[in-house]
């Protein structure tokens, strides 16, 4: 799901852009299902989750994040990593985030609006999901 981040660079800058493009299409995939407002908390609680185990996304959980547009600090942090930390960073942040969207609105309905974003392949007929 997040190959395209270790595959198209070994320069952390790069990947920073990278990563920023793909939440900015996270954001408008999700922007009329959730509003910017929940995609934006949805990154925050992501970005909260995710430092324990990346400890440089302090900063991302720490500043505000209004809309999902503002994702300068993520770039910032990404870009002073590694590049394979870099790409360490965002793929458990965006797993963390995928989790969470599905915890809300079942994996199903997240792989399809995110399908585009992440590179998803379709995986033949959907499984409905089931609400308890």
């Amino acid at each position: 799901m997040f190959e395209r981040l270790a595959v198209e660079s070994t320069d952390a800058a790069r990947i920073s852009e990278i990563a920023v493009s793909i939440w900015d299409g996270v954001g408008v995939a999700l922007s009329p299902i959730i509003g910017q407002t929940g995609v934006a908390a949805l990154f925050k609680r992501s970005a909260f989750l995710t430092r324990t185990t990346h400890p440089c996304l302090s900063a991302v959980h720490e500043s505000a994040l209004p809309s999902m547009g503002e994702l300068a600090v993520l770039q910032a942090v990404l870009s002073q990593q590694d590049w394979a930390e870099a790409v360490a960073v965002n793929a458990a942040l965006l797993q963390n985030f995928h989790e969470l969207l599905i915890s809300l609105i079942g994996a199903s309905l997240s792989d399809r609006l995110l399908r585009p974003v992440w590179d998803i392949p379709p995986c033949g007929d959907a499984v409905q999901d089931t609400i308890i």
